[in-house]
């Protein structure tokens, strides 16, 4: 089996400042409900779970085959098209929110 890598030009933004971790840190211990929402466009029907800043860093891809259970694939493909980014999605979502995957 061949396994080809895609190459793409990731965005190399550049590290944060004192200043600005500090001001991210403060937003993030105001609560939900203190937050005003109402300017922010509703979220669209087929988003794939709003991971917006991760596609727009175009990751490189790798060609893999790789078996899915049956009830897994249905789960993903039941919001149409697009099953096999929303799977690289959870995939970023459990790595990103720490799941430990050495206990599953």
């Amino acid at each position: 089996m061949k396994r080809t890598q895609r190459e793409y030009k990731v965005i190399d933004f550049p590290p944060l400042t004192d200043e600005e971790r500090a001001t991210l840190e403060r937003l993030d211990k105001i609560p939900d409900s203190k937050i005003n929402f109402s300017d922010i466009p509703a979220s669209k029907p087929n988003s794939n779970g709003g991971f917006y800043y991760i596609q727009a860093l175009k990751m490189p891809k790798t060609d893999i085959h790789t078996k899915i259970d049956n009830d897994n694939l249905a789960w993903l493909k039941q919001a149409g098209k697009g099953y096999q980014a929303r799977l690289n999605n959870v995939l970023r979502w459990a790595r990103m929110n720490n799941c430990p995957i050495t206990t599953l």
